[in-house]
């Protein structure tokens, strides 16, 4: 079978799943110095349009009706699939051309690699959105307050009746680099970490309250015996009516709800399964399997820290691509497999996580432009 080297780096730069046979083709692809090179030009340029449109959107952030829509800038996935019709085709013959003619050096400025910080995107219910990181909200909906003003974090106070008014919704998006707080109308507290997403109805109406979620949220549940509190996850619902509890539902990675305190219950295709303090359910396949786990190091980034106990290394590397909005490459497959222990604040830079991880003396880490490269030498 041909395979199409472009495709493949374009499917890359996407964050979208390679095949084992594309993975194997850009990683021989990669050892090529020249190749190393030319794909971090390419990283600089999906940084640069980044950065471009994110720019223009909290330039415009007070006129929230001239805001483009947030998944053109955050949601990595469909910014790319413009810039690999636009912008990358132009980019490679450019390279390319460069490459071959030596007349000219194109030189990028390297975006300096950042722990992430408050920053989000709300979505209203008449679809203006303003970014939260730099803007004060302080609107009214349905008879519902929603400010982020002092502390820039979004709370939803009652103000007047919503018995009889339609039920609307609003959104929360976290970019990678990203986190952010809002407590909603009922009161409960919602953490979300990077790249999440959350939906939710301004007041909550009828015999439940409910969410939907994509990416990773603690949830603080206002009590509530007579309203169910649920979280929407495709077929896959988490319900409580008072507690605190951790969901982690990521696109590459098996979907967790780890209790905290109180009781929650997992309900799946009929399937109704019961946690206690101190137990995470994974849904592994098409089951759901429950296990006792340390929640201290589960919740961690909530407290503002990273706590991995023996946990394979591409685990780590991927919460760590998100928190810094790094891209992560390996030069040896094996060494994804690798388990490390480790704890660090989320503040940290960058170079204080690499030099903790490089102590173990098993990996260098190599961090060019937002290229961080993981090579193994505990073989050397």
């Amino acid at each position: 079978m041909e395979i199409d080297i472009e495709e493949i780096v374009i499917k890359r730069l996407s964050e979208e799943h390679l095949s084992k046979d594309e993975e194997k083709c850009f990683e021989e692809w990669y050892q090529n110095p020249v190749n190393q090179e030319y794909y971090r030009d390419l990283i600089k340029i999906r940084s640069g349009l980044i950065a471009s449109q994110a720019g223009e959107k909290i330039n415009k952030g007070l006129a929230w009706n001239k805001v483009r829509p947030v998944r053109k800038i955050f949601r990595m996935r469909v910014l790319l699939k413009y810039a690999a019709l636009v912008v990358l085709p132009l980019c490679v013959g450019f390279f390319l051309l460069t490459r071959e003619s030596k007349r000219e050096k194109v030189i990028f400025a390297d975006v300096m690699v950042q722990p992430g910080k408050k920053q989000a995107v709300l979505t209203l219910s008449t679809g203006q959105q303003v970014v939260l990181a730099d803007t004060i909200v302080h609107v009214n909906e349905k008879g519902i307050s929603i400010s982020n003003f002092p502390d820039k974090e979004l709370v939803y106070k009652q103000v007047a009746d919503t018995l009889k008014t339609k039920e609307v919704y609003n959104t929360v998006t976290v970019p990678r680099g990203g986190e952010y707080k809002l407590t909603l109308s009922d009161g409960t507290t919602v953490w979300l970490n990077s790249d999440s997403y959350i939906r939710y109805p301004v007041a909550f109406s009828g015999d439940t309250r409910w969410v939907e979620l994509e990416g990773e949220a603690y949830f603080e549940v206002a009590k509530n015996a007579g309203k169910s509190f649920i979280v929407k996850m495709n077929d896959y619902n988490v319900r409580v009516t008072g507690t605190q509890f951790n969901v982690r539902n990521y696109s590459n990675e098996n979907l967790a709800t780890t209790l905290v305190e109180g009781g929650v219950q997992i309900e799946r295709k009929g399937r109704v399964d019961k946690l206690k303090p101190g137990q995470q359910a994974v849904l592994e396949g098409s089951e759901i399997c429950i296990r006792t786990v340390n929640v201290e190091e589960q919740v961690a980034w909530r407290n503002g820290v990273f706590s991995f106990s023996q946990c394979r290394l591409e685990n780590i590397m991927e919460e760590l691509a998100r928190w810094y909005d790094v891209d992560v490459f390996y030069m040896n497959q094996q060494v994804k497999n690798y388990h490390f222990s480790a704890w660090f604040k989320r503040s940290s830079s960058i170079n204080e996580v690499i030099s903790i991880l490089e102590k173990t003396q098993k990996i260098s880490l190599d961090l060019k432009g937002r290229i961080l490269t993981v090579k193994d030498i505990s073989r050397n």
